[in-house]
């Protein structure tokens, strides 16, 4: 669509041996899409090949009922107030008409509930 172009504008990146379209936002290349919520994605992105982030992209058009919007809302403002070595930062969050995208710390190995699924203990310790 016209709104998500403006968002996500292609870029073309040399590869090994051949050229491929990746979509950009600002300093961002999108690489992978990480995993997929109730209001939309999350993507890996890296800023100039060496960094990478996790994009949260949250479509508006999903965020409809108070509750949602208020889950959305105490998301962005917690990420915002929290600082922790072990809790993902938020970056900086990129809004357009039709999305919200959160740029958030990678953190590598899957998610949290599948690791302590698969291990059935995890000590706090």
């Amino acid at each position: 669509t016209e709104e998500s172009r403006d968002a996500l504008s292609p870029t073309h990146l040399s590869g090994a041996d051949k050229q491929e379209e990746r979509k950009r936002l600002g300093p961002y290349v999108f690489e992978k899409t990480l995993g997929q919520g109730t209001f939309g994605k999350v993507k890996l992105a890296t800023i100039s090949l060496q960094e990478a982030v996790a994009i949260k992209i949250l479509e508006k058009a999903k965020i409809v009922d108070v509750s949602d919007i208020e889950r959305v809302s105490r998301e962005i403002h917690i990420l915002k107030l929290v600082r922790h070595p072990n809790i993902i930062q938020l970056y900086e969050i990129i809004e357009t008409p039709r999305y919200l995208f959160l740029v958030m710390e990678y953190c590598p190995g899957g998610e949290l509930f599948d690791f302590i699924t698969k291990h059935e203990k995890y000590s706090v310790a």
